[in-house]
């Protein structure tokens, strides 16, 4: 029962590992699609403010910017400083980042999304010279969100040219300038990780309550088979010395028959006193070797037995040549137990095939209720009856078959239950070199 015990808490604790394994894998492939789920909604609210704000954008057209690229490619000065920092050179960008706060504030409404935004120019390639204008890694910011952003996505990217031709009446020549201008929109929902944590809440809540509804009622279950095997431990050992108190009383019978001169009674009386010695012996799975079994003493265990149950048809097969192994109360332990237990379960009709020839063959068939298939690894076990309603009715300890295999086993030899449409047959095989 322990080992029984061992493996469903092993088989359990897989179980538990496979299942939050599976629920981990659920939650992660949640949480991702409700991440997407919000930046979609995020891009939307960006998309919409980008719209909004190309409608003011009138300070940056296309000729201011020029003006603005052309200083940056002379190189001039302003106010006695060179220009190396291009945000320096687009004065309109304070106001637009504060329309950008507004409109995003108005767009963003009660979803409590916080969302970072920027527009900026991150290249200028002067295609007269073949030359960038901008310096690396340094952008011509447009416009831009209070918060900063550490993971951008790109809302749109744009490239567009800028051709111009100035006429130089001094130099009497004119002057071509052609850009090639690079633009990109980014965003980012900054609190997307509170978000989904908000929504996975009750999810995770509700994975949980699963999980330790599953353990408490595993740990109950286990508490209720320990309770059930300490009170079977002390059936166990209430049967056990019932068995032993036996022993005293079946001794004294034994001297009061050994003094009877009635030889029926006598002969009755004995056999129902070995039959208490084989339950009190097969309860304390005692065997005593004895002497080795022989060809007359199979035959005339046969034909006590077909008096005995004379109710019950017999087909016998015998075949006896030489016997190594086999000592005689073994013999008989296996015959009476097989034989008491297919006229318990209802056989009209019993088959015994006896093979002694080196090794041991014994075959016991009979057509009575038979064993489920299900039970066939449990028969063996000591004090175990099968649970069907029609074994109510019947006495037994359920330590016949447990004796048998005890004897079996002792000779390393072999039990196949072989279930039929109707009864079930008993093979056992014992080497002759056991």
């Amino acid at each position: 029962m322990n080992r029984k015990r061992k493996t469903t808490i092993i088989l359990f604790t897989f179980s538990l590992i496979v299942l939050l394994v599976l629920q981990g894998y659920y939650i992660y492939n949640s949480y991702r699609l409700e991440e997407k789920e919000l930046i979609r909604q995020a891009r939307t609210i960006a998309d919409k403010t980008l719209e909004t704000m190309e409608k003011y954008e009138n300070d940056t057209s296309e000729e201011k910017l020029v003006g603005d690229f052309e200083r940056l490619k002379k190189g001039i000065t302003i106010q006695k400083e060179k220009i190396i920092h291009p945000e320096l050179l687009y004065s309109s960008e304070p106001y637009y980042n504060k329309k950008l706060e507004r409109i995003l504030k108005e767009n963003i409404g009660e979803s409590g999304f916080e969302i970072a935004m920027k527009s900026e120019i991150y290249s200028i390639v002067d295609e007269v010279q073949k030359k960038e204008l901008l310096p690396v890694n340094r952008s011509l910011v447009l416009y831009q969100s209070v918060r900063q952003m550490t993971k951008p996505l790109v809302i749109n990217e744009g490239k567009w040219s800028s051709r111009q031709s100035r006429e130089n009446t001094d130099l009497k020549m004119n002057e071509k300038d052609y850009y090639l201008v690079k633009s990109k929109s980014t965003f980012q929902l900054l609190n997307i990780q509170l978000l989904v944590v908000k929504k996975m809440i009750p999810l995770v809540i509700i994975s949980l309550l699963i999980v330790i509804l599953i353990v408490i009622l595993f740990r109950n279950s286990i508490r209720n088979l320990n309770r059930q095997e300490k009170k079977i431990s002390q059936l166990h050992t209430t049967i056990d010395s019932i068995a032993h108190e036996l022993n005293t009383p079946i001794t004294t019978l034994k001297f009061s028959i050994a003094r009877s001169s009635d030889t029926e009674s006598k002969a009755l009386l004995d056999r129902q006193i070995r039959r208490l010695e084989n339950i009190v012996s097969s309860i304390h799975a005692h065997h005593d070797a004895g002497i080795l079994v022989t060809k007359n003493d199979v035959e005339s265990y046969c034909a006590d037995i077909k008096r005995s149950f004379d109710k019950i048809g017999f087909k016998i097969s015998i075949r006896f040549d030489a016997n190594k192994v086999l000592y005689l109360n073994d013999f008989r332990q296996i015959m009476d137990n097989l034989i008491d237990n297919a006229s318990k379960y209802g056989a009209g009709e019993i088959g015994l095939l006896i093979s002694v020839k080196g090794s041991v063959v014994i075959e016991v068939s009979d057509d009575g209720m038979g064993i489920p298939i299900m039970e066939k690894k449990n028969i063996f076990e000591k004090y175990y009856r099968i649970t069907r309603e029609n074994n109510l009715h019947i006495n037994g300890l359920g330590v016949g078959l447990f004796l048998v295999k005890k004897i079996v086993d002792k000779y390393k030899g072999d039990i196949e239950v072989i279930t039929k449409s109707k009864g079930v047959s008993f093979k056992i095989t014992i080497p002759d070199e056991a």
